[in-house]
């Protein structure tokens, strides 16, 4: 062996040699040998070429006398080359015929690991966490690859962290604190630190501090959040979209607790992210609002309240599976039990036992608010700058917010309430101290202000903003940037943003094709008008023509697809009263009824009419100003606006006659006692031109070849006369409008008038006795149901006003196109925005039917009458306890279930429960047991991540 660190040596010394000569000849810095007297006990060379094969660079000179040489191998390492005896090396590739010790090989690659980190944290910027900043990587996240898609969570148990099984993802005890790490396939890093209800303070800090040092193991990560049992964020949520289950207690207590278990029941809740806690089980809990949840082997039972939504039955449906799937091992039935059979109600009920158990505590219940009542939501942005909170976190700007506001260079926090998730935004270019440091400053300032200790705080990186964060600004538009990737497809709803970009070369589609004007049928269309007059409608037999000191219903049919297709238009006038308003809605939906809500209702408003409503009249409209309607009456002066409005429709205004109602961008017909006028702004286009001479056919035909064109700059005397002094005008109409945004879905519970957010929304979403809204900023549309009472579809629009409202971008109610529509008569405005449409696509009874069908035909194929005890047992050797709790087991035992090696006397005697009753229990219990009696198996670290599905 000494001969082969002879010729070790030998190989680099030669190698630093010819080093040396080469940077003689390029005139650089001189390289040679280091001399280190290094002595580590290290694993040792197996032949030449490993060696040859781990040498890397040759080290500086250090100047001293040469008393031995030295050499690097692999990272971080050196060797005395003459210290043959202490000589240590590190390689990769390994003779198998050579033994090493496992302790060196962890530790080996352990640093290996810690320096590919840190290297590759410096090479993301100066922005970025500093090697520095990792004294010590925790061993739970040693073997953790920042750069691969994977799905981790680690329970806090005691002092030291312990890696969470896959079959046991979305079970989280109420009494232990968890860290959740979500890698996506775009490189999006999540990181959430979870504490239960009954989690002590001193593991809560425990855990928040291990997430802290993960959090700059991964580089920060773009979304880190503190979360509390019962009110998590929706960027936690969205990583368990078959719901979240909490189980009562720690997840390791004594053995003799440990081993008793008492059947408990679930209370569900929540809508799009359904959430099971477990209670003690009482008769008081099945209410006609409730979903409980009945885990009771070897049937699972779920308890369907008469008067809760199909959207949350099928979530209740799908936990129970969960449980039957990862916690029974499939070997028990799911029994739904709806509370409109009386006959299986009662026989549910008998189950129950009442006289051990304390009367459950009531739950909060929604009040019904009045309209009146809401408040606009208070919302302000901080900036942060320092851990003071008086001093280092000033006012930045408050509702309406504005995206310029937020700046790179800094972070700020968003309030939006106490009973808000805190979001604090972290530019891409801020400093270290402030990226980490977010966290903690946001709880500062939630208890300065008094706020719930359980309340969410949710760190946010640059671009990687959530929907809810995105709403409330009034100007938001999503950034262009390296990290967002090249590969996303947009759909219709939301492409806009990405068109005629000059750094996407996806961007193919044209802005017709993406937002799209709303279009109605083209065959056989009829149009019916009726005006409001005292408080009645009243036929209007002229087609186009209004005023705009009234209201007008317009109902327009057309047959599409074989089916007609009704919408229902409301038309207020600009100078009608609030009374005429409320009593046209009322009137609408009276039309509605008589057509059995097949049709959809659309709000106009003067002067910000839709293409297709121009459409509907035939592609122009003449509105007069106040109650005059015959132009021809002598004596009086009137001023006609002529707009080309879209693509064919003409719009014509009746407007003051003065000059600072003139717009050079359009033409203008003056008609007086002796003639008419017909003024062309330099700006306006053939179009107008030709629709004011064809106005005068309307208006006054004795005119129609008797007047006189008067050109913008070249007015005759007696038109300047008419008009009076000359006054300045605009050149181009400067109209306030909103631009469109990615389409959001929100549920809007009309009792607390709250409308709560749908992440990632989808048709199955609505449900029919519910209310939702669609908001694309420019755009709402308000959904009912099949089975929504007529009380509330008469203040759908009073919803929706209130709903702007309530908006923290601050919107104008005046500004929005409303629209209502009813399940089975959407149009295609509507149905755009989901992935995917079909008849039956609904979260309704039909959904709810077939999946309950499907949950009984999977019950035939199981046997709830089969052995549940693993067998397997009886055919292994049986050991001692004390034998199964040394680090060194025989070689016939079976690490991962060690149980099976105990007798039965010793399986009673140390688990302190018999091995029937131990197989009858959810996994979660066997688990708690096992660990309990210390003979739980603990898988290795370096496990296969789970990747999540992506709804």
């Amino acid at each position: 062996m000494n001969f082969l660190h002879m010729l070790a040596n030998i190989d680099a010394y030669h190698a630093s040699l010819v080093a040396a000569r080469t940077s003689e000849k390029t005139k650089s810095t001189t390289t040679s040998v280091r001399f280190v007297d290094s002595r580590h006990d290290g694993v040792r060379p197996t032949s030449v070429q490993s060696v040859r094969e781990t040498v890397t660079k040759v080290m500086d000179v250090r100047p001293k006398s040469g008393k031995s040489l030295s050499f690097q191998l692999g990272t971080g390492r050196v060797t005395p080359a003459l210290s043959v005896s202490t000589a240590d090396f590190q390689f990769k590739k390994r003779d198998v015929r050579t033994p090493i010790s496992a302790r060196r090989f962890t530790s080996s690659v352990a640093e290996t690991m810690s320096t590919i980190t840190e290297v590759k944290m410096s090479r993301d910027g100066a922005r970025s966490p500093t090697p520095n900043a990792i004294t010590e990587i925790e061993s739970a996240f040693q073997y953790l690859d920042p750069d691969k898609t994977g799905f981790y969570i680690w329970r806090i148990q005691g002092t030291s962290l312990h890696c969470v099984e896959d079959t046991s993802y979305g079970f989280f005890h109420e009494g232990n604190a968890y860290i959740v790490l979500n890698i996506n396939r775009d490189g999006e890093k999540s990181l959430h630190c979870w504490t239960g209800g009954c989690c002590t303070e001193r593991n809560a800090k425990f855990a928040m501090d291990k997430a802290e040092k993960l959090d700059k193991i991964v580089g920060a990560a773009h979304i880190c959040s503190r979360e509390v049992q019962g009110n998590e964020s929706t960027a936690f949520f969205r990583l368990f979209p078959d719901g979240v289950i909490y189980i009562e207690g720690r997840h390791k207590t004594s053995p003799s607790k440990a081993s008793c278990y008492e059947k408990r029941m679930y209370i569900v809740t929540g809508r799009k992210y359904a959430r099971a806690e477990c209670v003690r089980q009482r008769k008081d809990y099945l209410t006609a609002d409730s979903l409980v949840i009945l885990d009771n082997f070897p049937r699972i039972y779920v308890w369907i309240g008469r008067n809760t939504e199909y959207t949350r039955r099928n979530k209740a449906i799908r936990i129970a599976r969960k449980l039957q799937l990862t916690q029974r091992r499939s070997r028990c039935h799911v029994v739904i039990i709806d509370e409109a059979d009386d006959s299986l109600c009662q026989a549910f009920k008998r189950k129950f036992d009442d006289i051990d158990f304390p009367n459950p505590a009531k739950r909060e219940t929604e009040v019904e608010k009045n309209i009146s009542d809401v408040e606009e939501p208070n919302l302000v942005l901080y900036r942060i700058s320092g851990d003071r909170v008086m001093y280092d976190m000033p006012a930045a700007s408050k509702r309406p917010l504005n995206q310029c506001y937020l700046t790179k260079r800094d972070s700020y926090l968003l309030d939006r309430g106490k009973d808000k998730t805190l979001f604090i935004w972290v530019g891409s270019e801020a400093k270290e101290e402030d990226v980490h440091d977010a966290l903690k400053r946001a709880k500062l300032f939630s208890t300065h202000h008094n706020y719930p200790t359980e309340s969410s705080i949710c760190r946010i990186r640059e671009n990687h903003e959530p929907p809810e964060f995105k709403r409330c600004f009034c100007d938001w538009k999503e950034r262009i940037s390296k990290e967002m990737s090249l590969t996303k497809r947009y759909s219709a709803g939301n492409i806009g943003r990405a068109l005629f970009s000059r750094t996407d070369r996806r961007t193919i589609a044209t802005t017709k094709e993406c937002w799209s004007e709303d279009t109605l049928g083209e065959w056989r269309k009829n149009t019916q008008v009726w005006v409001l007059n005292n408080n009645k409608l009243e036929e209007w037999e002229h087609m186009g023509l209004f005023t705009n000191s009234k209201c007008f219903i317009l109902l327009h049919t057309t047959i599409e697809m074989s089916h007609y297709q009704f919408i229902i238009y409301l038309w207020i006038g600009s100078k009608s009263t609030q009374e005429d308003e409320e009593r046209l809605v009322e009137l609408a939906e009276e039309k509605n009824n008589q057509l059995e809500n097949r049709g959809v209702q659309i709000r106009v408003l003067d002067h910000k009419e839709p293409q297709h409503f121009l459409t509907a009249l035939q592609d122009w409209m003449i509105v007069y100003d106040g109650d005059e309607t015959n132009a021809s009456r002598e004596g009086n002066i009137k001023l006609f606006c002529v707009r080309d409005f879209g693509e064919r429709a003409t719009r014509i205004q009746q407007v003051a006659p003065a000059w600072e109602n003139l717009n050079s961008s359009s033409s203008f017909v003056l008609l007086t006692d002796s003639g008419a006028y017909l003024w062309y702004g330099k700006n306006s286009g053939s179009t107008e031109r030709e629709a004011a001479k064809h106005l005068l056919s309307i208006l006054c035909s004795s005119r129609m070849f008797s007047y006189e064109i008067a050109m913008e700059g070249k007015e005759p005397a007696v038109f300047v006369t008419l008009l009076g002094a000359r006054s300045a005008y605009e050149e181009e109409y400067k109209e306030k409008s909103l631009s469109k945004r990615p389409a959001c879905l929100l549920h809007y519970n009309h009792k607390s008038h709250v409308a709560e957010l749908i992440d990632d929304f989808q048709q199955e979403d609505l449900s029919e006795e519910g209310v939702y809204i669609l908001d694309t900023y420019s755009q709402v549309f308000v959904w009912c149901g099949e089975r929504v009472d007529s009380g509330t579809r008469k203040k759908l629009f009073t919803l929706a006003k209130d709903y702007i409202k309530q908006d923290p971008a601050g919107r104008q109610f005046d500004l929005v196109s409303v629209w209502l529509v009813s399940q089975r008569t959407e149009p295609f405005s509507f149905t755009k925005h989901f992935t995917t449409w079909n008849a039956l696509g609904y979260a309704g009874r039909h959904a709810y039917e077939v999946f309950r069908k499907r949950v009984r035909q999977e019950n035939a194929k199981i046997d709830v009458h089969q052995s549940v005890v693993d067998t397997s047992f009886l055919k292994q050797p049986k050991y001692p306890y004390i034998t199964l709790l040394r680090a060194d087991l025989p070689h016939d035992v079976d690490d991962t279930n060690k149980q099976n090696h105990l007798s039965e006397k010793q399986f009673q005697e140390h688990l302190k429960i018999s091995r029937l009753e131990f197989y009858r229990l959810p996994l979660w219990k066997q688990s708690q047991i096992l660990r309990s009696a210390r003979l739980f198996y603990s898988p290795s670290l370096t496990t296969k991540p789970f990747v999540p599905l992506e709804n």
